[in-house]
């Protein structure tokens, strides 16, 4: 338990860190566009980083807290990750674009994945 509300609390002050950069030192450096791009992989990571925190409340099984800590950073990682890479595509070598835009969505499928996961681990546990 100790441990999602650790990392998720670190993954929420990089998301702070993260917004403050986009809203006060991107806005010179690239478009508007981009600047949108990079606002929502920090959202994502809000959302998933309280996730994080909130399964530390609900379930019990540290077998499951560990699984679900690793789907919710994979995804974080993968989505949100990806987006602030992708904010700065123009400065990116094309073979890097070509690997970041296509992981974006993988890291959606494992917040999917997430939250689908945190559902079955507490109807579960309220089972028993």
């Amino acid at each position: 338990m100790k441990n999602s509300v650790v990392i998720g609390a670190y993954s929420m002050a990089l998301a702070v860190l993260f917004g403050a950069f986009g809203a006060h030192g991107l806005k010179t450096m690239v478009s508007e566009y981009s600047v949108d791009i990079y606002n929502k992989g920090v959202h994502y990571q809000v959302i998933h980083s309280l996730g994080i925190m909130l399964s530390a409340v609900l379930l019990k099984s540290e077998k499951s807290l560990k699984t679900l800590r690793i789907l919710f950073i994979a995804g974080i990682v993968g989505f949100s990750g990806s987006l602030y890479l992708l904010t700065f595509a123009d400065s990116l070598p094309a073979i890097l674009k070509q690997i970041v835009g296509p992981i974006t969505p993988v890291g959606g499928v494992f917040f999917v994945l997430s939250w689908i996961y945190l559902a079955r681990a507490f109807q579960k546990e309220m089972n028993n």
